[in-house]
């Protein structure tokens, strides 16, 4: 190997040649994840309809009414989950009260 060659080789070529690999970080566990994630929504969104006890026209009428109010529920969203996160902590505060010991 000269060194025009070694100069081209990227660090993940230089740890495989060695036996060796990068460490992987959060995002290399994540995105797979989450993509397996999204495919079982869909497939399951996808048998929820095909078992549905509506008829057909009732069904899409039904999914165009919920996609015409998404625009709405989801910019509710971040309000709803701020109110949920204070109830959450206030919950927490009021089963720790007291129970936190002093700092010396």
């Amino acid at each position: 190997m000269n060194l025009d060659k070694m100069k081209s080789m990227e660090k993940d070529d230089f740890l495989n040649l060695l036996g060796l690999e990068t460490r992987r970080n959060a995002v290399d566990y994540m995105v797979p994840a989450l993509a397996l994630f999204g495919v079982g929504v869909v497939v399951g969104t996808g048998i929820g309809l095909l078992v549905a006890p509506r008829p057909g026209r009732e069904l899409r009428q039904d999914l165009a009414q919920r996609l015409q109010n998404a625009p709405e529920a989801l910019s509710r969203l971040p309000q709803r989950a701020n109110e949920a996160m204070h109830r959450v902590s206030d919950q927490y505060v009021d089963k720790h009260e007291g129970k936190i010991p002093a700092q010396s």
